[in-house]
C-alpha cells in the first residue's frame, strides 16, 4: 500500500489518494504513516475523514504522535481527543513530553481534562492506569425490551458491548447480562432475572500481571474494574491485554539478553540509544568473566602439560551455560505465569536435579564415545571431560532454576537479575570443575 500511496502523492492525485484510504484499515494506515516523512504523513492524515482520522490516531507510535500534533491546529487536536477512547488518549498522554501533554490538555473539555487527569493519577502497571470508561451499563429492574434498546443507543460510544454490566443506582456491581443473554431472552423478563452475578472483577490497584493472567485463565474478553467501594468505575478489554502481553513479552525477552528495554521502535532507536541498552550489562558480564580468566591463569602450568585440555574448555562452557539458561528460561516463564510459585522450590530443584543427571549422563555418554573412538583422545582426558559435563550440567540446571527463586524472593525481576548472569557463573564453575577432576584422573592431585 505504501508505494501506492506515495506514487499518488508524486502525482499529487489526492482525490484518488482520499478514496484509497476510506477504505483501508486504521491500524494499516496507522503503519504507512509512520513509516512517511513528517510532510507526507501530514498530508495523509489531513486527507483522512475526522473520523477515520482519531481511529488512526490511536494506533500510532509516540514519534508519529508529535509530528501530527506538531502540525495541526487547536480545533483539530480537540476533535481527535474528543473522539478517542478514554484509555487510548490516556495511553497517549502518557507517552507525550510535558509542552505537548499541556497543549492537549488545553484543548479538551474541562470535564474529559479531569477525567484524564484522575487517569493519570492511577500506578503504571495497574487495572485503573489501562481502564476505560466506556462500557455499556444497565439498571436491575430494566426489562431486557428496555435494555436491547439502551445498548442500540448508546452503543457506537461503547468500547465493547458483548457484556453489559448491572449496577445499582450508586454504581454498586451487581452483575452483568452478555449480548446473547439478551437476544435470546423475552422481551418482558427483568434483568435481574437474566443476569450472572458471579463476575469476576479486578481491582482498580490490581497489576498488570494479574490481569493478564485472569484473561488467560478465564477466557474473556472484557474484565470490570470496581474501586474499594465495589462500584464498577471501568472495564479492561481484551485487545488492552494482548497489548500489555506483547509489551511484557517484548521487554522480558529483551531484558533476558542483558538488555535494557527500548523506549523507541528499533529502527527509530539511534546508534548510541542502543550502545546505552546494552553496555552495562555487558560491562557486567565482562569483569564476571574474569573469574573464569584467573581460575585458568592458576593452572597455566598443568595446562602446559596436557595442552589438548584446553581445546575441550570452550565445549564444556557452551554445553554448561546453555543448559543453565535453558533452565533459567523455563522457570523464569514459570514464576512470571504464577504456574510456580516459591513454595514449589524444592520440587522443581529436586526435579530439575533429576533431569539434570538424565540429560548429563547421555550427553557425557555420547562426549566419551565420541572422543575415545572417532577422535582418537586419551580415554582418561575423554572420561575428564565427559565426568566434567554430568557435574557442571548438574549444577548449571540447579543454580538456573535455583536462582529465579531467590530473585523472586528479594523482589527482583528474574529475568532482569538471573539470566544475563547464569553463563557467567556457571562458565567458572565448569572451569573449575574440568581441571579438579582433570588433575584428579591424571594423577596430579
Amino acid at each position: 500500500m505504501i508505494d501506492t500511496i506515495l506514487e499518488l502523492l508524486v502525482q499529487k492525485d489526492y482525490k484518488k489518494l482520499k478514496a484509497l484510504l476510506a477504505e483501508e484499515n486504521p491500524a494499516d494506515i496507522a503503519e504507512v504513516i509512520s513509516e512517511l516523512d513528517e510532510n507526507d504523513a501530514i498530508v495523509v492524515f489531513r486527507l483522512l475523514s475526522k473520523d477515520m482520522g482519531a481511529d488512526v490516531f490511536a494506533y500510532m507510535d509516540k514519534d508519529t504522535h508529535i509530528d501530527i500534533l506538531s502540525n495541526i491546529n487547536e480545533e483539530e487536536i480537540t476533535y481527535l481527543m474528543n473522539n478517542l477512547f478514554i484509555d487510548d488518549t490516556v495511553d497517549i498522554i502518557s507517552e507525550l513530553p510535558a509542552n505537548y501533554v499541556t497543549r492537549v490538555l488545553q484543548n479538551v473539555s474541562e470535564s474529559r481534562r479531569k477525567l484524564i487527569n484522575h487517569f493519570l493519577q492511577y500506578p503504571d502497571d495497574t487495572a485503573g492506569s489501562v481502564m476505560t470508561i466506556e462500557y455499556m451499563d444497565l439498571k436491575p429492574d430494566m426489562t431486557v425490551k428496555e435494555a436491547i434498546e439502551r445498548v442500540k443507543k448508546y452503543a457506537v460510544r461503547k468500547e465493547t458491548v458483548n457484556n453489559c454490566y448491572v449496577i445499582d443506582d450508586k454504581r454498586i456491581m451487581l452483575g452483568e447480562v452478555t449480548l446473547k443473554d439478551l437476544i435470546l431472552a423475552d422481551y418482558d423478563e427483568q434483568i435481574s432475572d437474566i443476569m450472572n452475578d458471579d463476575v469476576i472483577k479486578a481491582n482498580t490497584l490490581t497489576s498488570t500481571d494479574e490481569i493478564s493472567q485472569m484473561f488467560t485463565k478465564y477466557d474473556i474478553l472484557s474484565l470490570p474494574v470496581v474501586d474499594t467501594e465495589d462500584r464498577l468505575v471501568g472495564i479492561i478489554t481484551v485487545d488492552d491485554v494482548m497489548e500489555l502481553i506483547e509489551e511484557d513479552t517484548s521487554e522480558e525477552m529483551t531484558r533476558m539478553t542483558g538488555a535494557a528495554p527500548l523506549e523507541n521502535p528499533y529502527l527509530k532507536t539511534g546508534v548510541f540509544g542502543l550502545a546505552k541498552s546494552r553496555i552495562i550489562w555487558l560491562l557486567v558480564l565482562m569483569i564476571g568473566a574474569t573469574v573464569s580468566q584467573l581460575i585458568i591463569g592458576k593452572y597455566e602450568e598443568f595446562l602446559a602439560t596436557y595442552v589438548v585440555l584446553a581445546g575441550f574448555l570452550p565445549m564444556l562452557m557452551d554445553t554448561a551455560g546453555n543448559t543453565g539458561a535453558q533452565t533459567t528460561t523455563l522457570i523464569v516463564r514459570g514464576l512470571g505465569i504464577n504456574e510456580i510459585k516459591f513454595s514449589d522450590m524444592p520440587r522443581v530443584l529436586f526435579k530439575e536435579f533429576r533431569v539434570s543427571l538424565v540429560i548429563g549422563v547421555l550427553l557425557a555418554v555420547a562426549n566419551f564415545l565420541k572422543l575415545w573412538l572417532l577422535q582418537r583422545i586419551d580415554p582418561i582426558i575423554a572420561a575428564a571431560v565427559s565426568l566434567t559435563l554430568i557435574c557442571t550440567i548438574s549444577i548449571a540446571m540447579v543454580a538456573g532454576s535455583t536462582l529465579p527463586f531467590l530473585a523472586k524472593k528479594i523482589k527482583l525481576d528474574p529475568a532482569v537479575a538471573v539470566s544475563p548472569m547464569i553463563t557467567t557463573i556457571v562458565d567458572a564453575f565448569a572451569v573449575l570443575i574440568y581441571f579438579a577432576i582433570a588433575k584428579a584422573l591424571l594423577g596430579l592431585v
